[in-house]
C-alpha cells in the first residue's frame, strides 16, 4: 500500500467516524433518538408479522408461529408502554405480568399446532402463565388489597387443587398407547 493510498483510506475513515458520530449526537441533541426508541418496537410487531405470515401461507415450521406470536404481541405491548397510549398510571411497573400472559398465550397455538398433535407439556405451561399472568396483575393493579404473602399464606391449598387438576387434565388429554 502506497503511501497515498494510506492517507487516502485514514480520511475516509475519519470522514465515516466524523459524520457517524456527528450524526448520532445531532439526533440525540435534537431528541430525534427519543422518537426511534419510542418507536423501535413496531420493529418487533413486523418481523413478528412476517413469521406468522410464513406458517399461514407458507407453511413454515410450528416454531415460527411460537416466535411470530411472542414478537407480535410482546412487540405491540412493548410499543402501547413506549408510546404513552395506555392511560395514566400504567406503566410497566404495575403490567409487568403481562409478558407472562404473552407468553402463555403464545404456548397454546404453539402447543395445539405442534407436529400436528396437542402437546400437553407445552400447552399446560401456557395455560399455567396465563393464571400466574392474572393472579400477579390481581395484585400489581391493587386490586386485591392484601399483599401477596398473606395471600398465599391463606389460599395455597389452591396450589395443590390446581396442580392436580393439572394431573387429571394432563392424562385425560394424553393419547392411549396403541400397544394397550
Amino acid at each position: 500500500m502506497t503511501r497515498r493510498d494510506a492517507i487516502r483510506r485514514a480520511t475516509l475513515i475519519s470522514g465515516l467516524v466524523l459524520t457517524g458520530g456527528g450524526a448520532v449526537l445531532l439526533f440525540i441533541t435534537q431528541n430525534v433518538l427519543e422518537s426511534v426508541v419510542k418507536w423501535s418496537p413496531t420493529a418487533l410487531v413486523l418481523l413478528g408479522a412476517y413469521f406468522l405470515y410464513r406458517v399461514i401461507f407458507l407453511k413454515a415450521r410450528p416454531g415460527y408461529l411460537f416466535s411470530g406470536l411472542i414478537l407480535v404481541l410482546g412487540g405491540t405491548f412493548t410499543l402501547l408502554l413506549s408510546t404513552g397510549i395506555l392511560p395514566e398510571g400504567f406503566s410497566l411497573k404495575e403490567l409487568w405480568p403481562v409478558y407472562m400472559g404473552i407468553i402463555g398465550v403464545s404456548l397454546l397455538p404453539y402447543g395445539a399446532r405442534y407436529r400436528r398433535t396437542i402437546r400437553v407439556s407445552l400447552f399446560i405451561p401456557g395455560l399455567f402463565l396465563i393464571f400466574l399472568c392474572v393472579a400477579f396483575l390481581l395484585f400489581s393493579l391493587s386490586v386485591v388489597k392484601e399483599s401477596l404473602a398473606e395471600f398465599v399464606g391463606r389460599w395455597w391449598p389452591l396450589l395443590l387443587i390446581f396442580m392436580g387438576l393439572t394431573l387429571l387434565a394432563s392424562s385425560w388429554l394424553q393419547p392411549a398407547d396403541p400397544k394397550d
